[in-house]
């Protein structure tokens, strides 16, 4: 039988505490389905901070910003080649 989670457990408390024996089924239901929401949300918010800090902390963000700044000052350097052709082309077509 599979053990009953801690969550479960608060849920169930919150609902009943919320709600009261007076609630209908329906509304026990949304009530603890949208809790069931909010904690399945809380947990990918932290998955998703965890994430972020390791990147930082193994310098995966510094290798990205390295890349974009080296394709920054290549695009830097062709671009008064690239600004040459095109001003070229618009002489030519006069």
């Amino acid at each position: 039988m599979r053990k009953k989670l801690d969550t479960d457990e608060v849920i169930e408390n919150l609902v009943a505490a919320m709600l009261g024996e007076d609630a209908s089924e329906r509304e026990k239901y949304l009530y603890r389905e949208n809790l069931r929401n909010l904690v399945r949300l809380a947990k990918s918010e932290q998955i998703m901070e965890v994430k972020s800090s390791v990147r930082k902390l193994s310098g995966v963000l510094e290798m990205h910003a390295a890349r974009r700044r080296a394709k920054a000052i290549l695009l830097a350097q062709r671009l008064p080649r690239l600004l040459d052709e095109v001003q070229q082309q618009f002489e030519f077509k006069q």
